[in-house]
């Protein structure tokens, strides 16, 4: 669950800062740029998503993001680790 809770943390401290700074916009072409450049050969899902991956509000990308990680979470098996007796890995 650590990972739900530094996405919101990360998500919180990003737009709280984000009226702030004057490279907003500049900051975002970089971002839209970066996903539309990315390569298909090694990343063959995000060129074609890119545009949908930054469209709706930003409490759209967000539960969008939340749910995204949740379905992540819920369907990917855990690790097998190795736990003293007694207690937790941390």
């Amino acid at each position: 669950m650590d990972v739900l809770l530094q996405y919101a943390t990360a998500t919180a401290s990003e737009q709280a800062t984000r009226d702030q700074s004057a490279h907003t916009r500049a900051e975002w072409d970089s971002l839209t740029g970066a996903l539309s450049g990315t390569s298909g050969r090694t990343h063959p899902h995000i060129p074609g998503l890119a545009a949908q991956l930054v469209s709706g509000t930003a409490e759209q990308r967000m539960s969008w993001g939340i749910a995204t990680l949740i379905n992540g979470i819920r369907d990917t098996p855990v690790p097998a680790a190795d736990v003293p007796a007694g207690g937790a890995q941390i």
